[in-house]
């Protein structure tokens, strides 16, 4: 018979007969109770086992629990060779700890010390134009055009003096005749994105020497940023403009998903997000 089992059956004598029982039984019976749960106590909390335990929390880099049980085995068994054992498990620890701390403190340092140096490698490939009037600063490619007589697809981003980075996209179309565009859609390795008017007006139109523009110049919500990415990673990228009547596809050249490539970067570098 095991002690939990004996002592299930004293509890159950104890509580069946103590009304018929002399007195000096009933207090033997619970001396053996007494007895019979400090060894099971010890079964379960013995210096060995508390030991073994913690060993095995410090084994799972569980560190406060293996401390939790050596600080339990070293109060109830000071001098057990188990308790000095603990001891330089406690040091061990300890040492563990620190190690780690300090790990994390050189990981952060190497983490921020790549973030700045990604940052200034984002930002060289940005033209940089200050309007004094708005404070803001506004970032894009160096190879983007800075005139409406250009075919294609880029991003580009401003900063005011305090606040934070904001995304744009801009869809250009150049020719001899109007489209007067109202939806563009852009096809990237077989996945086809559209980008529509969201009002009148807001594919805009100019002309000159010549040639006619029509242009998009929009904020980028999750929905644009998911396509300038598809973009920017996509092998072959064509992007279709089309009007009331007639279309044209233009395919989007490797400069220009690199230079989508550079602003997402600096945009992203520079503390920018996409709500």
């Amino acid at each position: 018979m095991n002690k939990i089992t004996k002592l299930t059956l004293i509890l159950l004598l104890t509580i069946i007969g103590s009304c018929g029982i002399p007195r000096s039984e009933v207090d033997k019976l619970n001396a053996e109770i007494e007895i019979l749960k400090k060894e099971i106590d010890e079964c379960k909390n013995g210096a060995d086992k508390l030991f073994g335990r913690a060993n095995l929390y410090f084994d799972q880099k569980d560190f406060d629990k293996s401390k939790t049980e050596l600080n339990t085995l070293i109060e109830k068994y000071p001098t057990s060779k188990e308790a000095e054992k603990g001891k330089e498990l406690l040091t061990k620890i300890d040492f563990e700890i620190e190690r780690i701390v300090e790990e994390k403190k050189k990981e952060e340092l190497a983490r921020k010390k790549a973030e700045e140096k990604r940052l200034a490698n984002a930002t060289k490939n940005m033209r940089k134009k200050y309007d004094d009037m708005n404070e803001i600063t506004w970032y894009r490619d160096k190879t983007s055009p800075q005139y409406n007589n250009y075919n294609g697809f880029f991003g580009y981003f401003g900063k005011s003096n305090t606040g934070s980075p904001f995304l744009r996209l801009r869809i250009q179309y150049a020719a001899d005749d109007w489209l007067f565009i109202e939806r563009y859609v852009i096809k990237v390795d077989g996945v086809a994105y559209e980008i529509k008017e969201e009002k009148y007006g807001e594919i805009e139109t100019d002309n000159g020497y010549g040639g006619i523009w029509e242009w998009l110049d929009r904020s980028v919500g999750k929905n644009e940023l998911e396509i300038m990415k598809a973009i920017a990673n996509g092998k072959d990228v064509k992007i279709r403009f089309i009007g009331k009547q007639y279309h044209k596809d233009k395919t989007i050249s490797s400069t220009q998903k690199k230079a989508l490539r550079n602003v997402l970067d600096a945009f992203e570098a520079m503390g920018g997000t996409v709500y």
